[in-house]
């Protein structure tokens, strides 16, 4: 594990205590942490919107009214060099240090839950359990009439997706598209664990997207504490009240050490009947 300059040590250590503290943390994660998989950010300098044409806001309902005639669009286009790059890049990513540590954030105890707007799966590939993926995954159609979620076979499509077999309705790919909802459920679920966090931690996401960039927000008017991991200042940095300024790959991993020593710590010194709950995964976690 790389050595962190001091600033970065700090603001770990003072995370870690916030995150021991706490008896309903969750996570909300942007694209900075798949970039350290090698899959490239939609916004920002270097983003592939940014570097290309962005897709059509009203690309959903063009898909309501001709499915047929979108997905001929979508085999077509789906030849063009950057689309194919991407693809690949998300078929060939793998889980990188900062999605494993999470991953080990949640079997101690330490973490409910993680609210993703990613749709690469990499979270689930890590070991995470209780995933809310807010945007969709691309491994999944979705049925837009009854919401029916299947495996998608290919990142190439070259046949439209056949009609739901449950309910007749048209398939699409289960991420969200521009113009279109998110759903329900979803929604709701992602909902239900902000309401119920003291503390939320934020890595890699510029929390500008709605509804994502809003649930950190909420959170903190609720009274929850706010923790940013993100190499560069965001929107949520004046109000956050532990701020690593460190990629996920680097300051996750060194979250997750600090952390479970605390709990460990504070569990021996018995300072709470939770704590000592949680030590035990700690332990089994550090075992590994």
């Amino acid at each position: 594990m790389p050595r962190a300059d001091g600033a970065v040590t700090d603001a770990i250590a003072a995370a870690a205590d916030i995150l021991v503290a706490s008896r309903h943390a969750i996570a909300l994660t942007g694209a900075g942490i798949s970039v350290e998989s090698g899959i490239p950010p939609f916004r920002g300098p270097d983003g592939l919107w940014t570097k290309h044409e962005p897709p059509s806001p009203d690309g959903y309902r063009k898909f309501l009214e001709d499915p047929e005639a979108w997905w001929r669009h979508e085999i077509e286009r789906s030849v063009e060099p950057w689309i194919q790059d991407l693809r690949r890049s998300v078929r060939d990513a793998r889980p990188n240090p900062g999605h494993v540590a999470l991953a080990g954030l949640e079997a101690a105890g330490l973490v409910r839950a993680t609210i993703t707007q990613n749709i690469d799966g990499l979270h689930q590939d890590a070991g995470s359990r209780r995933v809310i993926e807010l945007h969709g995954s691309r491994r999944k159609f979705r049925c837009v009439g009854c919401g029916r979620r299947t495996p998608r076979p290919t990142m190439y499509p070259t046949r439209p997706a056949p009609p739901c077999e449950k309910c007749g309705g048209p398939v699409k790919y289960d991420s969200v598209m521009f113009g279109e909802p998110i759903p329900p459920e979803v929604l709701r679920a992602a909902r239900a664990e902000v309401d119920a966090a003291d503390c939320v931690l934020v890595i890699g996401s510029s929390s500008t997207v709605r509804p994502a960039g809003g649930l950190p927000r909420i959170a903190k008017v609720n009274g929850a504490m706010l923790i940013e991991v993100n190499p560069a200042p965001t929107g949520l940095t004046g109000i956050s009240d532990a701020v690593v300024r460190d990629t996920a790959a680097s300051a996750l991993p060194a979250l997750l050490e600090a952390a479970t020593a605390k709990a460990a710590a504070r569990a021996d010194a018995g300072y709470d009947a939770g704590a000592r709950r949680r030590t035990r995964s700690v332990r089994q976690v550090n075992e590994q």
